[in-house]
This record gives C-alpha cells, sequence and structure tokens, in this order.
C-alpha cells in the first residue's frame, strides 16, 4: 500500500495602512501703535522781563501745572502742554495710543504608509485544499499582524507631525507677524491723521491755558504795584467771562 502524494501551498498576503495628517498651527501677536505730533512757538520771548519774571512765578504756583527741572507741565486728554523756562518755549504735543493684533495660519498635510508581508502555509492530498488552507492561514495572519501595522501607521504619523511642528508654526508666527505689520502701518497712519487734525485745537487750548495764568499774573502783579504804592478804593472784579476789572486810584 502506497500513501498518497502531499500537497503544501505557501500563499503570502501584504498589509497596507495609508494614514496622513494635517498639521496646522495657529499665532496671534499683538503690538502698541503710539502717535505724537507736537506745534511749538517761542511764547516766553514774547514777554518783557518784568512780565515774563512774574508769569513763570505764576506758572510754578498754578495748581493744575506740574513743575520738574524747569519745565512745567499740563496734561490734557492725549496731550500735553509745556512750557521751559530757560527757552520759554511752549510746546503742545498730541499723543495717541492704540493696540492692534493680528492672526496667523499655516498647514501643511503629512501622509504614508505602513506595509507587512505575512506568509501562510497549507498542506493536503488535493492542490485546491492545499491552496485553501494555505490562503486561510494567510488570511488569518494578516488580520492579526493589521492592528501591529496601523499601531506603526499611528506612531509615524505621530512622529511626522511632531517633526514638521515646528516649522509650520514658525510659518504661522511669520505670517501673524507680517499681518501685524500691515496691521501696525494702517493704524499709524490713522492716529497720525487724528493728531494732526487735533494739533490746531489743542494748541488753542494751549494758549487758552498759559493766558489764563498770565492773566493771573498780571493781576497779581498790579494788585502788588497799587498796595505798594498806596492806592485806596481797590476793586477786583472777576465776574465775567474771561475778564478781570481792577480798579483802585493813586494820588498825584
Amino acid at each position: 500500500m502506497c500513501n498518497p502524494r502531499r500537497v503544501r501551498i505557501v500563499a503570502t498576503r501584504e498589509v497596507v495602512e495609508a494614514w496622513q495628517r494635517e498639521v496646522q498651527r495657529r499665532s496671534s501677536v499683538s503690538g502698541t501703535v503710539v502717535s505724537e505730533a507736537r506745534i511749538a512757538r517761542p511764547f516766553g520771548d514774547t514777554l518783557g522781563a518784568r512780565t515774563r519774571e512774574v508769569f513763570e512765578r505764576a506758572l510754578a504756583a498754578a495748581p493744575e501745572w506740574q513743575q520738574a527741572d524747569g519745565v512745567h507741565r499740563l496734561p490734557l486728554p492725549d496731550a500735553e502742554v509745556t512750557y521751559r523756562s530757560d527757552t520759554g518755549e511752549l510746546t503742545v504735543t498730541a499723543r495717541l495710543e492704540t493696540t492692534v493684533t493680528a492672526e496667523g495660519v499655516h498647514s501643511v498635510r503629512v501622509q504614508g504608509t505602513e506595509r507587512g508581508v505575512v506568509t501562510g502555509r497549507g498542506g493536503a492530498g488535493h492542490r485546491a485544499m492545499a491552496q485553501q488552507a494555505a490562503q486561510s492561514d494567510a488570511e488569518r495572519k494578516a488580520q492579526e499582524m493589521l492592528s501591529r501595522v496601523r499601531r506603526n501607521a499611528e506612531r509615524a504619523a505621530a512622529a511626522a507631525e511632531q517633526a514638521t511642528a515646528d516649522d509650520v508654526q514658525a510659518q504661522a508666527d511669520h505670517n501673524a507677524q507680517s499681518r501685524l505689520d500691515a496691521t501696525r502701518l494702517e493704524a499709524q497712519r490713522d492716529l497720525d491723521a487724528r493728531n494732526r487734525g487735533r494739533l490746531e485745537e489743542l494748541g488753542q487750548e494751549g494758549l487758552h491755558a498759559v493766558n489764563a495764568v498770565l492773566g493771573r499774573a498780571y493781576q497779581e502783579a498790579l494788585l502788588i504795584y497799587a498796595r505798594e504804592h498806596g492806592a485806596t478804593g481797590i476793586r477786583v472784579d472777576e465776574s465775567g467771562d474771561d475778564v478781570v476789572e481792577i480798579e483802585f486810584e493813586l494820588e498825584a
């Protein structure tokens, strides 16, 4: 009695898992935009020596003015009036400030493929049965390998994302900065235009504030003169708008 011939078959299966990731980063930046515009005039030189001395003394005593190192400052909303005792220069400075923000976005797509190959074997007395057995074995091993290939794909995707993240973030930062630069330029033009439009009005306001101190200085000087020279019937009327009337009599 002879043994029947046994057929052995080898079957292979390739397990393929494609992956891709969208790597996106955002960046937000902000900055401050400052605009200053000023006008200056030689106010002190328009006064006589004695008048200038009285004016500067009155300016130093005025509660609404601040003084440091010979510079007198009057704060105004988004502006400042300064008078320098050394030069007699009167300056009005308009100042506006704003904060601008911008965002930048950048994204790239990374992708790849993970593969694995398994071998299945089958043996039987007939070729068809051996082929079926080998294929079944290969399919079983392929299913077992699939989860491993998927894990490898996940690790590869995560590694690719991490390797790309810094470059993507850098480009997002660059995009944000470029937009911020454009936004700052536009905001600067707007603030400068607004400041130029305010200067004339602020100049008048500053001059009015200085003249108010000058008027008080004249009043004080005149009253001192009257008292020192024995004037009688001294009367001060401040009921009018921005007008002070002083009356007194001096003997000849």
